[in-house]
């Protein structure tokens, strides 16, 4: 009986490691308000995809066809450095997708931004900014691990693993009382 309560708190102290790490992923989100009477408030999701690379979607509200740059500056948009950090792909009709090579825990150990400019032949024009924050719900802690999402098939499947050794394990000791 003793194995058995070992057993279960082990399977126990298990699943909760693996439920903490499947849930350890840091996103981030920077809300992105007009600027310069643009109308172009919008969203960027940042998601840490492991490996040190975060995917970057942004959606604006568009009143414009041009391609519109867009980068990752360092400062916030009170403070912006001018020079890019993280050059984004061009948006194109309020949307742009990128994968960048910073993870989303750097982004977030100091102030930076996301800056959208009206077009490439006006680029000292911005048109929306929004200072990259964690996405509610997440607590970032500096020093803390990351998995991204990257790793959720194996987490997945070691928890799959532990359930159905928690269910045989059950029913033995259903077995062994009857």
């Amino acid at each position: 009986m003793k194995r058995v309560v070992l057993l279960l708190v082990a399977s126990m102290a298990l699943f909760s490691l693996l439920g903490g790490v499947a849930f350890a992923a840091q996103d981030a989100i920077a809300t992105l308000t007009a600027q310069n009477g643009s109308g172009q408030n919008g969203i960027a999701q940042l998601t840490d995809m492991g490996n040190g690379t975060t995917k970057v979607v942004v959606d604006i509200s568009s009143t414009t066809s041009d391609p519109q740059p867009i980068h990752i500056h360092t400062g916030t948009c009170d403070n912006l450095n001018p020079v890019p950090k993280y050059p984004l792909t061009t948006m194109v009709n309020g949307h742009s997708e990128t994968v960048v090579n910073v993870s989303v825990s750097d982004l977030l150990a100091s102030p930076f931004a996301i800056n959208v400019h009206k077009s490439a032949k006006e680029a000292s024009v911005y048109v929306s900014c929004g200072n990259i924050v964690a996405a509610p719900g997440v607590i970032t802690q500096p020093g803390m691990p990351t998995t991204g999402n990257g790793n959720q098939a194996v987490i997945l499947g070691a928890l799959a693993v532990l359930a159905l050794g928690m269910t045989v394990l059950g029913l033995r000791l259903i077995r062994r009382k009857a």
